[in-house]
């Protein structure tokens, strides 16, 4: 409780010295990549002081609904999600384009078997979401078009340091279980999120979560083998894949 309540104090002075939607009033040359901001969080929190940047290139964000108020960005180390508070994270920092962030005063949190950057959480939630109003004194705009592929992955190829990379899985289907379902099921009138099975030309399967509020949520999944691309994560010590971008693709 201490550790939160400094910590968000520390984060309000940060605040206050951005004294214009321009950025920071001290920006830095230090950029560090992806892998390395992440390696900071040895524990279940880490907030950052010192005065190192990241960039990278915009590959998911929560327009469709795919993901919960958040960024996705990625560079040759790995990607990064990032919690900000927007129903359109697409207006502000565009698919394909390419960003840096001013990490100073920016908390990294462990959100099961992810790391996200954030601001001090003010309830039970490992980490808050950055301020819409304040996002341009961290985050900077500096390309557009920058449009990368995801990596092709084998479902048996997929491991921990995997965890929020754009990838790309092909020749997949649907269980036989869950055949004729939608993404999404429907209890009591209510969709909920829900984990669905795919499964390879092997045999072997991974587990795809589609979000309550993704806006093909309640679309019947594809009988056809599919190409699909998102970005991996972790619960229980098993990887599953989050869709992005509705890239979905009848073979």
């Amino acid at each position: 409780m201490i550790f939160r309540f400094l910590t968000a104090l520390f984060s309000i002075a940060l605040l206050l010295s951005c004294n214009s939607k321009e950025g920071l009033n001290v920006e830095t040359d230090n950029e560090v990549t992806i892998a390395h901001l992440k390696s900071l969080c040895e524990g279940d929190h880490r907030l950052i002081t010192e005065n190192i940047s990241v960039r990278g290139i915009v590959v998911a964000t929560n327009w469709l609904g795919e993901l919960h108020n958040s960024a996705i960005i990625i560079d040759d180390t790995g990607g990064l999600e990032i919690a900000i508070d927007l129903n359109d994270v697409r207006k502000e920092l565009p698919l394909n384009s390419e960003i840096t962030i001013q990490c100073n005063g920016l908390m990294l949190a462990r959100v099961g078997g992810n790391i996200k950057l954030g601001t001090t959480s003010t309830d039970d939630f490992p980490i808050g979401d950055i301020d819409s109003e304040y996002l341009p004194c961290y985050i900077r705009i500096i390309g557009l078009d920058r449009k990368v592929l995801p990596a092709i992955k084998r479902i048996e190829e997929v491991g921990a340091d995997d965890i929020c990379t754009f990838v790309q899985f092909d020749n997949l289907r649907i269980c036989d279980a869950e055949a004729k379902l939608s993404w999404c099921d429907i209890i009591d009138g209510e969709i909920v999120t829900t984990y669905r099975t795919l499964v390879d030309r092997e045999g072997n399967t991974l587990s795809v979560r589609t979000l309550s509020t993704c806006h093909y949520a309640t679309e019947a999944i594809p009988k056809n083998e599919i190409s699909v691309a998102g970005v991996i994560d972790y619960s229980d010590n098993r990887p599953f894949l989050k869709i992005v971008n509705r890239a979905i693709t009848e073979l």
